[in-house]
């Protein structure tokens, strides 16, 4: 029976139906002293990276520095001077990419993963050297256990964790039906909501798209829309310094980029610290990035040309907070300068039925990937920005391609790794682009765009002088 059993798991399994993970867990009091003579374990830094991968030429170089910008660490052990041996380790956040979900961590709890061994190298006590040195290494920093997952049918898995000192303390998992989703805990705390909209909500969310298959058929479709806004708007007095763009989502998750659109040292701005990390990194020196909120933006009055703000000041679960942010690109728009801003288009249907269902149920299905806020039609966008003091010279609708289908082909043209399928869907994507100049282009179009300009000094100064 037992066997019927684990082929009946084997096979949920690999079908994405049904997953589930044993949660062990050693305390660092109990981890092992002994070690394995001439090895040598040390922290590697994200600069050895390059070491890593000839180590492992299989590894994701993306990935791992994506977990490098996340807090993971990776400890290794070297003999003659040569990795044969990884384990990493995360406190705060475990992200388990074999469940797509998180799992929870206490105070003082850190979760390893990915625990490797050279295939020349297995049998001679490598991890237990690892973890020994590691161990003792969370233990001086304050940390109180370890924690690993391990498959309930792979006995084999389970040995020498126990031998080590682990015990099992509870069970993860996730039951999936297309894009619906369900995670069981028992003995652990389930994934926890944070905060609507707070940094560490964003640092999850992030999190959380680094370990989906990419959709980089429609980044790269978003990315030429915003390109096509940017280069019809901007004047060439807004096209000299520095640009901003309001935040780092894409820079952070995929190599379609729009802020290089905004010009060699722009500056990009994001809540969320892992967000601007993992941006960081994929971007690296030449741009400028900062952790700030755009209710309460970080730079002073007047002094950016140029402003992107793509869809980032539709996720406030308040409309103040929506006005608030307004009121800040406003202040540090420089005179002359111009800003493009999109928001969700409430006259679109889609858009209109999302925000008038609840947001948990969405999410839970799989509809609505993120929290998603207060955001305001074309007339009503126009009339609070001009009450700002801005000059609003266009306004339209983009994004046309129906968004669910359009983001559902590209993960699956993610999930087949076939570069040449994405950039075919992103060119098709774009011919919906067309509608733009139909009549019904509010109804179509995902998002209202509008730019803006802040009148330059003189230019107030004739306009009091005519009236």
């Amino acid at each position: 029976m037992s066997g019927f059993r684990d082929l009946a798991m084997r096979v949920l399994s690999a079908a994405g139906v049904y997953r589930r993970l044993d949660v062990l867990a050693l305390p660092l009091a109990d981890a092992p002293g002994d070690s394995a003579a001439g090895v040598d374990v040390q922290e590697l830094e994200p600069v050895g990276l390059d070491e890593y991968l000839r180590f492992r030429p299989d590894a994701d170089p993306a990935l791992l520095r994506a977990r490098f910008s996340a807090g993971a660490r990776c400890f290794v052990a070297r003999r003659a001077g040569r990795i044969v041996h990884a384990g990493w380790a995360v406190a705060r956040r475990g992200w388990i990419d074999y469940l797509g979900c998180e799992l929870p961590l206490d105070p003082g709890d850190v979760l390893q993963f990915d625990s490797f061994t050279a295939p020349a190298e297995r049998g001679q006590g490598f991890a237990r050297t690892r973890i020994t040195v590691m161990a003792r290494t969370l233990r001086a920093e304050g940390h109180r256990r370890l924690l690993a997952l391990v498959w309930p049918e792979n006995t084999a898995g389970f040995r020498p964790l126990t031998a080590l000192g682990y015990r099992a303390v509870g069970r993860i998992a996730v039951i999936r039906l297309g894009p619906w989703r369900r995670v069981r805990a028992r003995g652990v705390q389930p994934p926890a909501s944070r905060a609507r909209g707070s940094a560490q909500y964003w640092d999850d969310v992030v999190t959380q798209t680094l370990a989906e298959p990419p959709i980089e058929a429609w980044r790269e479709y978003m990315r030429g829309v915003y390109a096509g806004l940017l280069g019809r708007w901007l004047s060439p007095a807004a096209r000299g310094g520095p640009g901003l763009k309001t935040d780092l989502f894409e820079e952070a998750v995929s190599p379609q980029h729009v802020l290089p659109v905004l010009g060699a040292g722009s500056l990009g701005l994001d809540y969320s610290m892992a967000v601007v990390r993992a941006a960081r990194v994929r971007l690296g020196a030449g741009y400028r990035f900062v952790v700030g909120d755009l209710r309460q933006i970080p730079l002073r009055a007047s002094s950016v040309a140029r402003i992107l703000a793509g869809s980032s000041l539709d996720h406030f679960a308040r409309q103040g907070d929506l006005d608030t942010g307004l009121a800040e690109i406003a202040r540090i728009l420089a005179p002359g300068g111009v800003v493009v801003i999109t928001l969700d288009n409430p006259r679109n249907p889609l858009v209109w039925l999302r925000n008038h269902l609840p947001y948990a149920w969405l999410h839970r299905v799989g509809l609505v990937p993120y929290y998603v806020g207060h955001t305001y039609g074309p007339r009503q966008a126009r009339a609070r920005i001009e009450a700002l003091g801005l000059r609003v010279t266009e306004v339209t609708a983009v994004a046309h391609v129906p968004r669910a289908p359009a983001i559902w082909l590209a993960a699956a043209a993610g999930r087949l790794a076939r570069p040449e399928r994405a950039a075919g869907l992103a060119r098709t994507f774009a011919r919906f682009e067309s509608l733009e100049s139909w009549p019904t282009r509010y109804w179509t179009g995902y998002y209202v765009a509008l730019a803006a300009r802040k009148p330059a000094p003189d230019t107030v100064t004739r306009r009091e002088d005519a009236g």
